[in-house]
């Protein structure tokens, strides 16, 4: 991995393969003209490098004739690929140039660090010389491109190597003289066997070995050198290899390790370093980071913040010892109480006296008075530079008199809130453990065979553990003194959640405590907004559902949620959203569960009326011309028009069904029966965008209970008609049509005829899918009448929809060319994307019909293109891209048709509605059988049949075993073919379709 020391931000790495981060995540590069290029850049970052360089970087002696154009070109790919590229690759003069600082290339801080580790060499300073070339030899992965750069790129990765061989031998040297060889003997050997002919190397390791008692294995090395240099080279060793060589052979006194001073000079009080330590390696390299380049004018002062049980103090204590040996006045930690059960925080009195004491003043020799004791501590830091750890802080106050004055001294503060009014602090917030790190935790204190036989169960401990070391170690406590207990055992301990806390519990230490002294050191004020937010049903809050459970404007709100960040009971991942911890969640439950009081009823009410007028605001804006619940929506403290325009309004859905999902299983009290019943509808419209139709389905059926409950027909009317189509999309057709028939039949019963149409409509599309296209048509063309009587204009540009791919479906192309047309006009006046996109593919059907194919190819894309104006990706784009692969086909365009088919097939990865994914299979089987790819051609036409025998869709199934007979008469399978034949013939008679349709030309 490159250098991560950088939290934010573009990182790139060349010290081996090319890397490339942003915020993080890996930005992939392919291609070896890219690579080339770019670390050519990089290798000379800040100096502008001729495109004449260039070319002959990437093509070697062989460069095209259009080289010059495409380095251009890809220097624009790269800038595109890059974010913020335009600013880190600059044309300049007769070349290009890339701008980037040491933190953004490993490149220039491993040189950065060589130099100031060479000049601390030449002062004498052998360990921080220790230190920074240790540091810069980390940064190092391999040669540059991993040695596949070419000629131009390997003569500066060998410059490189040889600069960290030089390196490499000067620490190596400097560790030989203090002792401290034999612990980097295996790195040493590793060095040795990448580089067998360097006689210093082989030096320095022939004397490690001497000088911790393995004489004959360092006479050893010198003899396989000795073979290596007479095979490869035809030379013997040098003059000084042969000498050190004799010199082991007779013992020389010289040969022995410089003595070392064994006493410690200063006082080192540091609490023993966690054995099981693992992780955070970002956040000690980030420690290191600042150290290294903090000035010598001022002390270092490092605040580490974070959520009780994060580790902050295991952090601190863990740098402390990997960094104590640069501080001649020692290293101390005090323990300031800030947050200790049952002890008040330590004042700077007391801790000044305390760290006096330390360090050896005697106590007849400290101050009784402030100002004295103050002036001594002063006094005393001045001359000694330390490392100091001041743990557990509650405040800035408490900190800031323990600070030492003089430049050198080093103090990391730990602190549960970030102790902002700590001036000249860079803060460090600690995040949760990731997963790879918290499973290398259990790994180390179960051992790695109990973690094997229930992988799964230890994947789920860590779920409820949260990545919070404390909660951690007091699992892994648990399960380490029971061993008899399986880990799933201790799992369905955890997974109650009104145990979970107790469970975490361990003597002295335990997350419910841990919480509390948080939760007792926020003002009244804090407490009750806290209590109120964590009615909250999600796991993520934004400002606008803050002020709704508050009952104040979002201004506010953000200052409250911001305190209880600062207090580290809340986290907030992004700028106005906030989420609980999963502890911190079950210990806000735990408070207020037996806190059924009004305000909190209130809070619950006032939140859900906020989601019930948002949401239909939000759909309205989608689905413009939908049908309108006839009993006024609450209004809460939403806005009744908070979009701006549908981009807007699909991310308020998307970014909030989570929450509207945990809401459906809030109590159903009485006062928000309503709202339960009512939001699953929302669900439902918002799952026809995104395809989440098993959890919107799920939603539905609750939805239909609680409206049986209230008696609400009209919300029973619609509960039941969405989950209708939210089974028609996957596949349920059947259970579609009795839930439709269903709601047909309240309709009528409640004289509604608008709703009854709607169902109606809906029939006729579930027939349509079901292959009775007879009965589609008569009901699409009923629906379409009512739409038109009683003036309802989005249910007769639907019913049209519907229609005009009925009449396709028949061969009555013309008819269904002129009704889709005619909805396809109704739904742009209404502004209705969806259901535009879906009539064009059935109007570019039709236009196929008649043989218009350029026409046909001109709608999908139109349909395309308003696909991508929808936020994210639309569920009909595989749809759409399964159309214009068939007309492409139709045209002959034989390549372009399989790659768009291809890229259909890849977009029906995670969809879940089966009819697109047959329609898609019938795609890809079609287009390959033209293409000459039989067998391709019979895998997704089979695919095809059984998806659409199991949902009994007769037309796809028609269509499907039409292919699959054309495949077998291509393949000489002539009985299977004849038996696939009869089927489709039963099947196309049964539907009224033409018999024999034209097959797509083959190539």
């Amino acid at each position: 991995m490159i250098d991560d020391t950088v939290e934010q931000g573009l990182v790139f790495g060349v010290l081996g393969s090319l890397e490339i981060r942003y915020n993080g995540e890996t930005i992939p590069l392919t291609g070896v003209i890219k690579k080339r290029l770019l670390t050519m850049l990089l290798l000379e970052a800040g100096r502008v490098v001729p495109v004449s360089r260039l070319v002959e970087t990437a093509w070697e002696t062989c460069a095209p004739e259009t080289a010059f154009h495409q380095v251009r070109k890809t220097m624009a790919e790269l800038r595109r690929r890059i974010p913020g590229g335009e600013s880190v690759i600059v044309t300049s003069g007769p070349g290009y140039r890339v701008d980037l600082d040491e933190n953004q290339l490993d490149l220039l801080r491993y040189r950065n660090l060589l130099r100031r580790g060479h000049a601390a060499l030449e002062a004498a300073d052998n360990n921080r010389a220790t230190h920074l070339l240790r540091t810069a030899l980390r940064l190092w992965r391999g040669p540059v491109l991993d040695g596949e750069g070419g000629p131009a790129i390997e003569a500066v990765s060998s410059t490189l190597q040889e600069q960290r061989l030089d390196a490499a031998e000067r620490l190596y040297g400097i560790l030989a003289n203090t002792g401290e060889a034999a612990s980097v003997l295996d790195e040493l050997r590793s060095l040795v066997e990448e580089n067998p002919l360097r006689e210093n190397l082989r030096g320095q390791l022939m004397l490690t070995l001497y000088r911790t008692g393995q004489q004959a294995a360092a006479l050893e090395e010198f003899r396989r050198i000795r073979e290596l240099l007479a095979d490869e080279l035809g030379i013997d060793p040098g003059a000084e290899l042969s000498e050190l060589h004799e010199r082991i052979l007779r013992q020389d006194p010289s040969l022995d390790p410089p003595e070392q001073n064994s006493a410690p000079a200063t006082p080192r009080l540091l609490p023993y370093d966690i054995p099981e330590f693992v992780g955070r390696d970002r956040e000690l390299n980030r420690i290191r980071q600042v150290v290294d380049q903090t000035g010598q004018e001022a002390p270092t002062i490092l605040a580490i913040d974070g959520m009780g049980g994060s580790g902050k103090t295991a952090l601190g204590i863990r740098a402390a010892h990997q960094l104590a040996d640069r501080y001649t006045g020692g290293a101390l930690f005090i323990d300031l109480q800030g947050f200790t059960p049952g002890q008040e925080p330590l004042g700077p009195f007391h801790a000044q006296g305390d760290l006096l004491a330390m360090v050896g003043i005697p106590g007849e020799q400290i101050p009784n008075t402030p100002t004295r004791r103050d002036a001594l501590w002063q006094s005393y830091t001045q001359g000694h530079p330390m490392l100091l750890i001041l743990d557990n802080a509650a405040s800035s106050e408490q900190v800031r008199r323990l600070v030492p004055a003089a430049a050198g001294n080093l103090i990391l503060v730990t602190s549960r809130p970030r102790l902002t009014g700590l001036e000249g602090a860079t803060w460090l917030s600690l995040d949760t453990l990731p997963e790879t790190d918290a499973h290398e935790f259990l790994r180390k204190s179960l051992g790695e065979q109990r973690l094997s036989r229930e992988p799964g169960m230890a994947a789920e401990l860590l779920r409820l553990c949260g990545g919070l070391p404390l909660a951690l170690r007091i699992a892994a406590a648990r399960l380490a003194n029971r061993p008899r207990w399986t880990i799933q055992h201790l799992v369905g301990r955890l997974h109650n959640d009104e145990r979970r806390l107790n469970e975490l519990n361990s003597e002295d230490r335990g997350i419910s405590s841990t919480l509390f002294l948080s939760y007792q050191s926020i003002s009244d004020r804090l407490r009750t907004a806290f209590r109120l937010l964590g009615q909250h049903p999600g796991r993520y809050i934004d400002l606008s559902e803050a002020a709704a459970l508050l009952d104040t404007d979002t201004t506010e709100a953000e200052d409250v949620l911001e305190a209880l960040v600062d207090a580290r009971l809340l986290d907030s991942g992004e700028p106005g959203i906030y989420a609980f911890h999963d502890l911190v969640r079950s210990f806000i439950h735990r408070m207020v569960q037996s806190e059924h009081t009004p305000d909190a009823r209130k809070a619950v009410k006032r939140l859900l009326d906020f989601y019930a007028e948002t949401s239909t605001a939000a759909c309205d804006m989608l689905f413009p011309g939908r049908s309108q619940y006839n009993t006024r929506i609450r209004k809460g403290t939403g806005s009744s028009e908070p979009f701006a325009d549908k981009d807007v309004a699909l991310e308020w859905l998307d970014r909030h069904r989570e929450s509207l999902l945990a809401a459906l299983d809030l109590p159903r009290e009485r006062d928000i029966l309503w709202h339960l019943a009512y939001l699953p509808r929302e669900l439902g419209f918002h799952s026809s965008l995104r395809g989440y139709d098993s959890s919107a389905n799920h939603a539905l059926e609750k939805g239909i209970e609680a409206s049986r409950k209230l008696e609400d027909l009209e919300l029973l009317r619609f509960n039941l008609t969405n989950l209708a189509m939210g089974q028609w999309r996957l596949g349920q057709l059947k259970k579609a049509v009795s839930r439709l028939e269903e709601a047909r039949d309240l309709a009528r019963s409640m004289d509604d005829q608008c709703s009854e149409a709607e169902c109606v409509a809906r029939l006729g599309q579930a027939y349509n899918s079901l292959g009775q296209l007879g009965q589609a048509l008569r009901l699409s063309e009923e629906a379409n009448r009512t739409a038109r009587s009683i003036g309802f204009t989005r249910l007769d540009g639907s019913s049209l929809s519907t229609l005009s791919q009925v009449q396709a479906r028949l061969g009555r192309y013309s008819e269904a060319k002129e009704t889709a047309e005619n909805a396809l006009e109704i739904f742009d006046t209404l502004g209705e994307t969806q259901l535009s996109i879906s009539t064009l593919l059935y109007l570019s059907q039709a236009l196929e019909g008649l043989v218009r194919y350029s026409e046909a190819l001109e709608r999908t894309d139109e349909a395309l293109e308003r696909c991508g104006k929808l936020s994210g990706s639309s569920t009909l784009l595989p749809l759409v891209l399964a159309r214009h692969a068939d007309t492409l086909t139709r045209m002959e365009r034989f390549d372009e048709a399989a790659e768009t088919s291809t890229r259909a097939l890849a977009e029906t990865s995670n969809c879940t509605n089966d009819i697109h994914r047959a329609a898609v299979h019938l795609s890809v089987g079609y287009t390959s059988h033209a293409r000459g790819n039989d067998q391709r051609a019979e895998n997704h036409l089979s695919i095809c049949y059984e998806i659409a025998h199991r949902m009994e869709l007769r037309y796809e199934q028609a269509y499907a075993l039409y292919g699959l007979t054309k495949v077998k008469i291509a393949t000489g399978d002539l009985d299977a073919a004849e038996k696939c034949r009869a089927e489709v013939a039963a099947l196309f008679a049964l539907m009224g379709v033409p018999d024999d349709p034209p097959l797509p030309p083959r190539r």
